[in-house]
């Protein structure tokens, strides 16, 4: 079988370093961008259900070198001292492993890549650095609408399945020696199983808009994922419609994944995630 990449693991930093692997193809072209994958919440660098050990091993055999990491305090990385928040300390982090890739492999750009928390984190770096030309998010801050509302309410009125599901939800606590563990439902292995447990604290909308209006100027190209797990997303434009006034959609994109869970558990629905962003990076 005809290896396509090489994956190397590193420590970055001091004194505490920051731990990754980089998976570096066999045809390294170095004039498309690094990609930086994120932690999500305080989940290892192989990512939910390995999603990002799968996104990497993608890539690279489209010839684009990444890393995923861990930032301080997480997965194999040691905490380092100090006393800032995770949104202060984690765009800092990210720059030093951008500048480390920089002088390895003279690459001069960038794409972050990140799954809830993560995304949040590379919403952040991207505003700090002009070395961003993109940035993959995956359940990204999200705000309700007057859509949001409609739609939450008018499907679940009219709608008998929603009914029917309330009733079994009701009827299934009286058999709970019969229900699945989370990872049975979902097929994936109990190792590779892993809910995030990150409070995320959301910035106010007037505050992303100002970030998304940043980006839209320095023409940063942001493909964007939504999933069913997102108790505040419930239909595909509704980012979109919340900041209609800053998004050039000639460089922002917006996809929805009802039928996805919020770690993209499910094998299928990993595939369908992958594929879009292999088109959208591609």
């Amino acid at each position: 079988m005809t290896v396509l990449m090489k994956e190397r693991a590193v420590r970055i930093g001091k004194p505490a370093p920051l731990t990754g692997v980089v998976t570096v193809p066999n045809t390294l072209d170095s004039t498309k961008p690094v990609v930086l994958c994120f932690n999500s919440g305080v989940m290892h660098h192989v990512g939910a259900c390995r999603l990002t050990v799968k996104l990497a091993r993608m890539l690279a055999e489209q010839g684009l070198l990444s890393i995923r990491f861990d930032f301080s305090g997480i997965g194999d990385s040691a905490p380092r001292s100090g006393s800032l928040s995770f949104t202060e300390s984690a765009p800092k982090e990210a720059k030093e492993v951008m500048d480390y890739l920089q002088k390895i492999y003279n690459i001069q750009n960038f794409l972050l890549y990140g799954l809830c928390s993560g995304a949040d984190a590379a919403y952040g770096a991207a505003l700090g650095d002009d070395r961003v030309v993109g940035i993959v998010q995956i359940d990204a801050y999200s705000y309700k609408n007057w859509q949001y509302h409609l739609y939450h309410y008018s499907r679940r009125v009219f709608k008998w399945r929603h009914w029917k599901s309330f009733l079994m939800r009701s009827f299934r606590l009286h058999q709970k020696g019969n229900e699945l563990a989370p990872h049975e439902s979902v097929g994936v292995d109990e190792e590779y199983y892993e809910m995030a447990s990150y409070a995320r604290e959301f910035p106010s909308s007037e505050s992303v808009k100002g970030g998304i209006d940043k980006s839209m100027r320095r023409k940063v190209k942001v493909p964007s994922t939504f999933t069913g797990g997102t108790p505040d997303y419930n239909y595909k434009s509704q980012f979109s419609d919340t900041f209609r006034s800053v998004i050039d959609r000639e460089y922002y994109g917006v996809e929805y994944y009802p039928d996805a869970g919020y770690i993209i558990a499910e094998p299928q629905s990993q595939t369908v995630v992958l594929r879009r962003i292999a088109e959208w990076l591609l």
